[in-house]
């Protein structure tokens, strides 16, 4: 009799963590709506991308100035570029490939110098902004051309917060100002360990 009631046990056990399993894909499906309808409403976007803090924004107006968050486009080139070697997944710009989050590290009129040793802004170094001369698939990876420049007007250089890992203006050169599309304040993020993957969004 014990033995019986132990399998009754067992069967509705098993039973009730099939249902489950089942449903699983439908409950991550729901809360995915729920989390895309709540972004929509309130102006907030996911950052899954690890050369900035990954998790929530809100969406601001622009300003653009130094040390500003700011949420663009690329232009059409370093766009393809980013698409065919998989440095960005598909989104919501206009060529299809997905929107970046960047900050603001010179607006027009600062002096920019860039090296194989880094970005100076102002004559100021920006620390761990080495160029790399390769992607993680061993491909040599394009860069602006170094040297010093003015910041022209309607330009503005961008850079992601993990230097590391980060694919931005050090590599593909000034941002046209009419590519942004808004400001990005965090509301809940973190910043993943350097031990983590590293994500197609970003560098390579």
């Amino acid at each position: 009799m014990a033995q019986e009631t132990h399998n009754r046990v067992v069967w509705k056990w098993l039973k009730s963590s099939c249902r489950l399993q089942r449903r699983w894909p439908l409950v991550l499906m729901a809360m995915s709506a729920a989390i895309a309808i709540a972004a929509n409403a309130f102006d907030l976007r996911v950052n899954t991308t690890v050369s900035m803090p990954i998790g929530l924004y809100r969406e601001v107006p622009r300003q653009l100035e130094r040390g500003a968050w700011v949420v663009f486009c690329l232009p059409k080139e370093p766009a393809r570029l980013g698409r065919e070697r998989g440095y960005l997944r598909r989104g919501s710009c206009a060529d299809g490939s997905q929107e970046l989050l960047k900050e603001i590290a010179a607006v027009p009129g600062d002096s920019v110098a860039l090296s194989r040793a880094g970005l100076t802004v102002n004559s100021h170094a920006v620390p761990g902004t080495a160029i790399q001369a390769a992607d993680r698939s061993g491909r040599p990876l394009p860069h602006a051309p170094f040297g010093e420049r003015r910041v022209a007007p309607g330009e503005l250089w961008v850079l992601g917060q993990d230097h590391s890992v980060s694919w931005d203006s050090r590599y593909f050169g000034p941002l046209p100002a009419r590519q942004v599309r808004a400001g990005a304040i965090p509301v809940l993020t973190f910043a993943p360990g350097r031990g983590q993957p590293k994500d197609a969004g970003d560098r390579p």
